[in-house]
């Protein structure tokens, strides 16, 4: 039994051993084809990562300069309704028909690419009248100033008046004061401007063609080789700010109406204008803003039409009252004399179209977010009357719903 049992494990060792010697090792130092597997697998890899990577700095470079790059905008839609004007002595005859209507106010696209050396800017109006040129700036930020200097050339916003420079996308009520509209007609024109921060202390001044951009007597062209100097000097201290302005150049045409010109000649378009906004929580349910501004001047536009050598003022004043940090109430008075002291006229059963007016609005406002508003807006204007006249007040009260979206 004991001698079977060791014959068994005899067996079984030599048929091991034979098993083994007859599979050939590897030599040392060769690698198993999974070996090899693995390394071609890690190798290939390592070529993608690094062509990904060689691919994404490629990108990065490509799209570098879209970051410099900022698109914005906003449209402004109106719905408006002016009341008719009847004839006081007759009921049923209409002096006015008034006015009910929609339409699209402002529909602005502005790109705007900065750099550390310099800045353009250009933004394009569309609207129901046509697509407008707006804004094209091409800014130099002067050397060694950090950005708090720089020289501009184009077509931008001339440097005057607080209610000029604020954007429309927050002003509070849907269009300017009267004295604004008339003095510095369009806001816009071409020229040269230098603008600097000094502390509290903002300056921007530059010469100017004069005639603005909205000006069809000569189509936004200048009429003269002389410049305008226009300059505004301003301050902020945060919860009180404000400014002064001026303005002096010349013009030339002919002046048509009592005392018409034969031939043309030069007129002073000129203008001064002093401003202030305060704010202050005066109620606990949010701030309370309280804004004022005088202009006056020669040489102003009435409906895109200079009125050469005419002297004209006017001022305005708002109170703002935020409700919360979604709306607010606004209440604003703005007053116009269009030939500055001039007694008020009328003619023909109507009052003279260049009697002062003054009207008081009251605004609503709602954000429904940061980008998009409504504001709803009730004008009544009155215009001057000539004392023992027969001619009254038109009924030209006008209701204005306005809602912004920008991005």
């Amino acid at each position: 039994m004991k001698q079977s049992i060791c014959v068994a494990l005899l067996t079984l060792i030599s048929s091991t051993a034979f098993a083994q010697a007859a599979d050939p090792q590897p030599p040392t130092g060769s690698t198993s084809p999974a070996a090899t597997s693995v390394d071609e697998r890690l190798a290939a890899a390592e070529s993608k990562l690094k062509a990904l990577e060689e691919q994404s700095a490629e990108t990065k470079k490509d799209v570098s300069p879209l970051k410099k790059l900022k698109i914005s905008g906003y449209v402004q839609g109106r719905f408006q309704y002016q009341d008719p004007d009847f004839d006081e002595v007759n009921a049923e005859a209409k002096l006015s028909e008034g006015f009910s209507r929609f339409t699209v106010r402002r529909g602005r696209i502005k790109a705007t690419y900065g750099g550390d050396t310099g800045q353009v800017v250009l933004q394009i109006d569309a609207s129901p009248t046509g697509v407008a040129l707006r804004d094209a700036e091409a800014t130099l930020f002067i050397p060694g100033t950090e950005k708090n200097m720089s020289l501009t050339l184009g077509q931008m916003k001339v440097p005057f008046s607080y209610e000029v420079l604020q954007s429309s996308t927050e002003r509070e009520f849907p269009e300017r004061s009267r004295a604004v509209a008339s003095l510095i007609a369009g806001e816009r024109d071409r020229g040269l401007r230098f603008s600097g921060k000094f502390g509290v202390l903002r300056v921007a001044a530059g010469f100017f063609d004069g005639n603005g951009v909205g000006n069809t007597g000569f189509i936004g062209v200048d009429n003269d080789k002389e410049k305008d100097l226009i300059g505004r000097l301003s301050f902020d201290l945060k919860w009180i700010s404000g400014g002064v302005s001026g303005w002096y150049g010349t013009t030339l045409g002919k002046r048509t109406g009592t005392d018409p010109d034969a031939t043309r000649k030069a007129y002073t378009r000129s203008r001064i204008g002093a401003d202030v906004q305060v704010s202050l929580e005066l109620v606990p349910v949010g701030a309370t803003a309280v804004k004022a501004e005088y202009i006056a001047g020669r040489t102003y536009q009435r409906n895109n039409v200079e009125q050469f050598g005419l002297p004209a003022s006017g001022w305005w004043a708002l109170i703002v009252q935020n409700l919360g940090t979604s709306n607010a109430l606004a209440l604003r008075y703005d007053y116009f004399d269009f030939e500055n002291g001039r007694s008020p006229t009328e003619s023909g059963g109507r009052l003279g179209s260049n009697n002062a007016i003054g009207t008081l609005g009251i605004a609503g406002i709602h954000n429904f977010s940061e980008f998009v508003k409504i504001t709803a807006a009730y004008e009544v204007p009155v215009t001057a009357t000539a004392e023992g006249g027969a001619a009254e007040d038109p009924s030209d009260n006008l209701f204005t719903v306005q809602l912004q979206v920008r991005y």
